[in-house]
């Protein structure tokens, strides 16, 4: 985790400096300091302003030594700098060079959440240097030491103003961080945004890459025009809702650490996802994303973004493709047609299914009749899907763990409840238990297969296991259906269920006599040959 203002007040440079105003942005991720004296915003200040290309992050340090009896210019560089996203201000030499610090600086910075730091007041001996050096040398040791990347380029994205939250500031964050030049192209290699390193650095990137990305793989030596070598590192990355792009980065420090590499695709790649669109278009799919990967950190962050309460989530519903079908075209809908059956939190893609997090609670007749629409909804769309309903998934682990897992076990768990129109994750979970069961190899299985043995000597033997499996897993342990459901009368169904009772030496439904018995009906059907 990088270091935030808070954190670095604690320095032994600026302990004794005082926190006049800004507290709200004490929490803001420090990852520069600076040196800026500007005055009265002229035609040539304003040109030089604009000139700098600032990403946000920086702590400046300032005499106000060009404005030191002006509050209203003071004022002015302080919305200035606020407004280009730099985190906060350190006041030096006040009381000899600046008279005081008046109380509308403190208000303003207040208002704006600008962290407004005042050195010891009446000391000539402070240098800039001090803290320059050791507030640079705390960041850049916390970088080495947290190589948490990903998390740090999400937050500092988060803090910049919206009228900077692009894909060049991405890559500025991106490219100070690995103190290295960063690149994006489209899928074609045209150049769509850049970030040299230093700033001041002028390579024509775009002609480079064209010339050689092609034949590029992973990370390799490149000369440039023969004047130098640099390590360079291609990666594609797929941003969400953006197409195929490719990250370069050009180190001139030698090779990147490999996990600070990974964590910057990955953090480029989810930035551009979120911020490399328009800003008032909401894709969640990272966020959903993030939760069945089970990313906290990220999920929190994201959470913070959309304004959505991530722990609120207790409760998922998959709309799960069985021909590998893209889902996504339809988020919208199934979306609008929950929210006539309950509160949503969040309806997303991903991958090729649909996720629905409901908030609040419902009851069981209400989570029925959702569950119906959403079956009549595939059905009329024409859609090869089922509905998975997962509850009272109290930690988002638990929310990967229910996707993996109806993943992994829908195909069999359609083999072992043809009828069902959908699931819950409980039985889905049974099926999985029961896949084990059959992984173990035929000893294992032996066990249970071979308590239907009795039932299947008699000539009715079939008939009898028929009649056992739709009442068990089929029909929810009711005559009435079972009988509907195989076209017999229902004095039929209860005799064969009687003649299993007294083959088996218990009563059928009777728990927990009866789970064997499940998991060898449940065994059979998905062992069965289907037809061709």
């Amino acid at each position: 985790m990088s270091l935030t203002v808070a954190q670095l007040v604690e320095l032994p440079c600026l302990r004794r400096a005082k926190v006049l105003a800004g507290h709200s942005g004490l929490d803001r991720i420090v990852n520069s300091i600076t040196v800026l004296e500007y005055a009265n915003p002229t035609p040539m200040q304003k040109t030089l302003f604009e000139s700098i290309d600032f990403w946000g992050g920086e702590l400046i340090l300032t005499g106000f030594c060009n404005v030191a009896d002006d509050v209203e210019a003071q004022c002015a560089n302080i919305r200035m700098f606020a407004a280009a996203g730099e985190v906060g201000m350190v006041l030096y030499y006040v009381g000899l060079i600046l008279p005081r610090v008046d109380p509308r600086l403190i208000q303003l910075a207040d208002e704006l959440g600008f962290v407004l730091i005042c050195m010891p007041e009446n000391e000539p001996n402070l240098r800039y240097s001090e803290v320059i050096h050791e507030a640079m040398d705390a960041i850049i040791r916390d970088e080495l030491n947290n190589p948490t990347f990903t998390i740090d380029l999400l937050e500092q994205m988060t803090k910049v103003p919206p009228g900077q939250q692009s894909v060049k500031t991405i890559l500025r964050i991106a490219s100070g961080r690995l103190r290295a030049s960063a690149v994006v192209t489209d899928s074609e290699y045209h150049l769509l945004s850049e970030a040299s390193w230093p700033l001041n650095q002028d390579m024509p990137w775009a002609s480079i890459i064209q010339q050689s990305a092609a034949q590029m793989r992973g990370d390799c030596t490149w000369e440039i025009k023969g004047e130098r070598s640099l390590w360079a590192y291609k990666a594609e990355i797929h941003p969400s809702g953006c197409g195929r792009m490719y990250l370069f980065v050009f180190s001139e420090h030698g090779k990147l650490d490999p996990l600070l590499w990974k964590q910057a695709v990955e953090g480029v790649r989810l930035s551009i996802g979120v911020w490399g669109r328009a800003h008032d278009q909401k894709d969640l799919s990272e966020l959903v994303r993030a939760i069945i990967l089970d990313e906290p950190i990220k999920m929190r962050r994201l959470g913070e973004l959309y304004h959505i309460d991530v722990a609120s989530l207790s409760d998922m519903w998959i709309l799960r493709s069985l021909r590998g079908e893209n889902l996504s075209p339809w988020v919208d809908e199934v979306a609008e047609l929950s929210s006539l059956y309950t509160r949503i939190g969040l309806c997303e893609h991903y991958e090729n299914d649909i996720l629905i997090f409901p908030v609040g609670s419902r009851t069981l007749r209400e989570m029925d009749e959702w569950t119906d629409a959403l079956v009549q909804f595939c059905t009329e769309k024409q859609l090869c899907a089922k509905v998975t309903r997962c509850t009272l998934l109290q930690y988002t682990a638990n929310a990967k763990y229910a996707y993996d897992t109806n993943r992994a076990y829908l195909e069999d768990s359609i083999k072992v409840f043809p009828r069902r129109a959908c699931f819950t994750i409980s039985e889905i979970e049974f099926v999985k238990e029961c896949r084990e069961l059959a992984a173990g190899g035929e000893e294992h299985m032996r066990r249970y297969l071979s308590l239907l043995g009795p039932i299947l000597e008699g000539k009715d033997g079939q008939e009898i296991v028929d009649t056992l499996s739709a009442y068990l897993l089929d029909e929810n342990s009711s005559v009435t259906q079972t009988a509907e459901h195989l076209f017999v009368h229902k004095n039929t169904v209860k005799y064969r269920l009687q003649k299993a009772d007294n083959l088996l030496g218990f009563r059928v439904g009777d728990i927990p006599q009866s789970k064997n018995l499940l998991y060898a009906l449940a065994l059979r059907r998905i062992l069965q040959r289907q037809p061709d």
